[in-house]
């Protein structure tokens, strides 16, 4: 099974909510709003982890929170959001989706024509709360920084 995976408001936006939306015949997504993306980012910037590692890896996070509960042996085709960054988000992301997780992830880029990407674009530019999509809260996100 086939999962592609797109953005709309990027994490590192400070300005606007962010929408990662996975689509596949069946599809889903989760928002992170504005106010929780500065808290993330003002918690971060206190860590060890590199400054160009800070938006990679959080994207990570939130696409593992998005497609944990999918098969397990699905193939993930992200769109390319951080050049040069795909090894470690993959890398990340198949941590945390955890040993029994047995899928690949791809990443390319993933065009306007996709579902993915015209769900989330509607999703960052429609009401949110007609739509059922899930908000990400602050500690659900953190705890993957902090151990919890």
């Amino acid at each position: 099974m086939v999962v592609e995976v797109d953005q709309s408001g990027r994490l590192e936006h400070l300005d606007t909510d962010t929408v990662i939306a996975f689509a596949n015949g069946e599809s889903g997504a989760v928002l992170i709003k504005v106010s929780v993306k500065r808290q993330i980012v003002q918690s971060l910037k206190r860590t060890i982890i590199p400054h160009d590692q800070l938006m990679p890896l959080l994207f990570a996070v939130v696409v593992s929170l998005l497609v944990k509960g999918l098969n397990r042996q699905m193939i993930l085709e992200i769109d390319e959001e951080y050049t040069g960054k795909n090894k470690f988000i993959e890398q990340a992301l198949i941590k945390m989706l955890g040993a029994r997780w047995e899928g690949e992830v791809r990443f390319r880029l993933i065009g306007k024509e996709s579902p993915a990407h015209k769900l989330a674009w509607e999703v960052h530019r429609s009401d949110l709360k007609k739509r059922g999509v899930r908000k990400l809260k602050l500690e659900e996100i953190m705890k993957y920084f902090v151990g919890k």
